[in-house]
């Protein structure tokens, strides 16, 4: 019986994660309905040159790939339900969870496809879930992302050679937007650390009790669930670690314009934001940073 149980657990611990990240979701609807607010809004902060439009294009084509993919696979996980088909297993009546409907008999016509559909139902409730919470998670980052990316954009299209009041109010708007970028990425680390914190410590476990089936019997279901969830983390630990990336690069890129040949008051205005964007912004789920070191850690 070892391995349906550490297989039940494993999927326990999903249903674990899901009800935890929807009570989170729900207790902080608010900030979450700002954070998506903020991405609507978010073109208005910059200006509309060439460059800016072909890099909101693309990032739109990255969000709707990056969502795509998403949806794909955990709806692998609904491969659970096709294998009582392709391969029935006395053990589980059939069915694709050692589950059943309580004070029911599960194991003849027509209760067990009551079961079946009752566990059915559940998984793909399950993957929505996920795919709309994650989903959201990913958006964010990589708007974070997108607003970096958009910044240093418009520092390089800078005018030096203009006037004194227009350079002056032109930095000014500059520092303000990263302010708000800054707000922003703390507003999500602020949203989502708890979520980050259940997101790491479950996934884990998934990974450590799955493993265990896998080494019981290497043909075994559990390798949808091992994949998606795997595929879930290395997908936020990706996205945080391009936010690193990007927010690394942002001091060097206002020191790479021509300042010298700025009057001494523009100068001190840039000397403010490379001070303010020395420190590179990483997402933190409590106690692991949000990028790539991380999930090798959980990994290996």
């Amino acid at each position: 019986m070892f391995d349906m149980f550490t297989e039940c657990f494993s999927t326990s611990a999903v249903v674990l994660e899901i009800a935890i990240r929807m009570g989170l979701l729900v207790h902080q609807r608010k900030l979450r309905n700002e954070t998506i607010e903020i991405i609507r809004q978010q073109h208005k902060m910059f200006g509309n040159s060439a460059a800016i439009r072909k890099v909101t294009a693309r990032f739109h084509k990255l969000i709707s790939v990056t969502l795509h993919a998403l949806a794909a696979c955990y709806m692998m996980t609904m491969m659970f339900e096709l294998i009582p088909i392709v391969s029935p297993n006395p053990r589980k009546s059939n069915l694709p969870l050692p589950m059943y409907l309580p004070y029911m008999p599960h194991d003849v016509t027509p209760y067990w496809h009551l079961n079946y559909t009752f566990v059915t139902v559940m998984n793909f409730m399950c993957v929505v879930i996920l795919v709309g919470i994650d989903g959201l998670l990913v958006l964010s980052i990589l708007a974070a992302v997108h607003q970096i990316k958009l910044l240093k954009i418009t520092i390089q299209e800078l005018d030096i050679g203009a006037e004194q009041a227009e350079l002056h109010r032109e930095l000014v708007r500059i520092i303000q937007i990263h302010q708000r970028i800054q707000q922003f990425i703390y507003q999500l680390e602020q949203t989502h650390y708890i979520d980050l914190l259940v997101d790491f410590g479950l996934v884990c476990l998934i990974l450590c009790m799955g493993l265990n089936v896998i080494a019981d019997e290497v043909i075994n279901a559990i390798w949808f669930f091992l994949f998606s969830v795997v595929f879930q983390l290395s997908l936020l630990c990706f996205s945080g670690n391009l936010l690193l990336i990007e927010s690394d690069s942002l001091s060097s890129c206002v020191y790479s314009i021509d300042w010298h040949a700025m009057p001494v008051p523009e100068q001190k205005l840039l000397m403010v934001m490379i001070a303010h964007a020395q420190k590179p912004q990483v997402l933190r789920g409590i106690f692991m940073p949000l990028i790539m070191s991380s999930f090798l850690s959980v990994r290996s």
